[in-house]
């Protein structure tokens, strides 16, 4: 990504998304916390919000201009399919031999099983172990997908407020739908009753980007602390809790509302973070790699483990996951989140070199340079 690109990003949805998968990092992280003689039950805490989120800015980056259907549908399945693929594939040729030195509990794949796997990640169908967060992205797909559609079919509709009207009952309808399913267990495929359950959440975030000129007021402190109230009691209270992957929505009149107060944490909280330059920052630059963090943060922490148990002795626990000590969630925490950077800084840095021809001038800049010869643009 180039200075231009990154100048044109919205660096408040960058830090609501670092927020985002900060929250992912910690509920895998640590479940329960024993601190000073109170248990914190932060992993039930995060998950109240910690995937809607990312549906939620979804839906705040979608823009109404858009009248390529096809065109857009590309872009969006480039945008995950491609590093879904890129990820997969590496993991799959290290599988084995993450096997062969204990970071991983089963036997090594077989040609059958190559096969298998390779076919699922072809079809953008996740594979477990170290990239179990990955049935996300196709989830997220989908539901963009459906949301992108509606907009663009109801776009003819003559009367705005007819228009929106219609819209909105398409986006509760769906969330009907996927409410139905979850609490029914319907296991569709590519856990699709997940995306239906998104559409209202995507239609939420877009909304907020269209009226947040209007909605900024209300996201302020106060907001931050009422919501962390309200999810602490959700929390304390144990009414339930929500993880889609295992049908879990607390209950079908609860999932919305608490959801949505998740999301007002997230932007209260973000705005809070930017009015700080350096956390702004930091914040931003975890939203722009919250896909690396994804695919990497269970091999950080099973990085952090392989090296524990073999100073501590302790080779039984190596193989437990997501990881082997309870009591090491600081050290996952920084782990999950500063080692993906790392190897993608490295992995970048690599193509940059390799961008440069024998003659030491840069590939990119050739090419350019041809264009303006040319008269191309």
């Amino acid at each position: 990504m180039n200075s231009v690109e990154i100048s044109n990003r919205d660096s408040y949805i960058d830090v609501i998304k670092g927020i985002g998968i900060v929250s992912i990092v910690i509920g895998h992280a640590s479940w329960d916390i024993d601190l000073l003689g109170h248990t914190y039950h932060v992993g039930v805490f995060v998950y109240l919000y910690h995937l809607a989120i990312f549906f939620f800015c979804s839906g705040y980056l979608y823009k109404d201009s858009v009248k390529d259907y096809w065109g857009f549908v590309a872009k969006k399945l480039s945008g995950l399919y491609k590093p879904f693929i890129f990820y997969t594939f590496i993991y799959l040729m290290l599988r084995n031999f993450f096997v062969s030195i204990g970071i991983i509990d089963g036997a090594k794949f077989g040609k059958e099983d190559y096969l298998i796997a390779l076919t699922n990640m072809l079809t953008f169908n996740g594979i477990s172990e170290l990239l179990s967060a990955f049935w996300f992205l196709p989830v997220l797909f989908f539901a963009i997908c459906i949301f992108a559609t509606i907009q663009l079919i109801t776009d003819s509709v003559p009367y705005i407020k007819l228009k929106e009207s219609i819209r909105i009952i398409v986006f509760i309808f769906f969330g009907i739908i996927g409410l139905y399913s979850i609490e029914n267990h319907f296991g569709l495929l590519y856990n699709m009753q997940i995306a239906y359950l998104m559409v209202p959440i995507i239609a939420m975030g877009h909304y907020f980007a269209r009226y947040k000129d209007r909605i900024q007021k209300y996201i302020n402190i106060i907001g931050l602390i009422l919501s962390i109230g309200l999810l602490v009691w959700v929390v304390e209270s144990e009414i339930g809790m929500i993880e889609l992957i295992q049908f879990s929505i607390i209950n079908v009149w609860a999932f919305y509302p608490v959801t949505l107060c998740g999301i007002y944490f997230c932007l209260c909280l973000g705005k809070v973070i930017s009015k700080n330059i350096q956390l702004k920052k930091v914040f931003s630059l975890l939203g722009r790699k919250s896909f690396d963090i994804m695919a990497m943060h269970f091999l950080a922490f099973k990085a952090v483990d392989f090296v524990v148990c073999h100073l501590l002795g302790k080779m039984d626990a190596l193989s437990l996951f997501p990881h082997s000590f309870n009591e090491l969630w600081p050290v996952y925490y920084f782990a999950g989140i500063v080692f993906p950077i790392i190897v993608n800084s490295i992995w970048v840095r690599m193509k940059k070199f390799f961008r440069y021809d024998m003659g030491g001038k840069n590939i990119e800049v050739i090419k350019e340079n041809k264009r303006v010869r040319t008269g191309k643009n």
